[in-house]
């Protein structure tokens, strides 16, 4: 896993009577994808005393740094690298300083799609779809569509695959259901995944979240 470097800034006083750490957000993105930064603040640490910033426990590389006179701490960084294969991972995020040792988490997904089992007729093929990510756009609990679009570039059929849980608007499996619901003609159907009902064409332009699959026909 890539390690993330922590840069540190001074914080504006703030009273507290014990230690607490936050960041911005639930939810960041796979920098593979999306270069997303955690911003990390803390109060009620002890003034003017060193500390370390740490990872799922472990220390994070130039994590280190002096609270100001307040016993405040501020910073931010890159989000983490997950590993190959991994498609969300929930992060422990702790500040040690002294006998204070607060935590928080956050969650990091790739924006994903896809389908078990991947092969068989698509024709008749009964499936189960993963998704994972439709939340980085910040909404929370966001509707799942798959639009089907035909070898012509038209929309044939939109599908509400469900609504997306956790910190990341992430479904780990649907029920399953006929990969295509109709009678689909022969060629190369594009399956569009995104929180709208209304299909619009997700380019590399495009400003909402959307992940697109490729699915040959071979007969019909």
């Amino acid at each position: 896993m890539l390690a993330p470097c922590l840069a540190l800034v001074a914080a504006a006083p703030s009273a507290a009577s014990a230690s607490s750490i936050a960041v911005d957000r639930a939810c960041y993105a796979n920098p593979s994808q999306r270069a997303d930064t955690v911003r990390l603040t803390g109060v009620g640490f002890t003034p003017n005393a060193q500390y370390q910033v740490t990872l799922d426990g472990q220390p994070l590389p130039s994590g280190t740094g002096t609270t100001d006179a307040a016993g405040n701490v501020t910073g931010s960084f890159t989000s983490p690298e997950l590993d190959q294969g991994v498609r969300e991972h929930t992060y422990k995020l702790g500040v040690q300083e002294g006998a204070n040792a607060p935590e928080t988490q956050f969650t990091v997904a790739r924006l994903l799609a896809n389908f078990t089992p991947a092969s068989g007729d698509p024709k008749t093929l009964k499936v189960r779809f993963r998704l994972f990510g439709f939340g980085l756009s910040g909404t929370q609990a966001p509707p799942i569509y798959v639009h089907y679009i035909r070898p012509d570039d038209k929309v044939h059929k939109t599908v509400r695959l469900g609504t997306g849980g956790g910190a990341c608007g992430s479904i780990e499996r649907t029920a399953r259901r006929r990969l295509f619901p109709f009678a689909a003609r022969r060629g190369t159907w594009h399956l569009q995944f995104d929180s709208s009902w209304t299909y619009r064409k997700g380019t590399s332009k495009s400003t909402f979240l959307f992940f697109a699959v490729a699915v040959k026909i071979k007969s019909g």
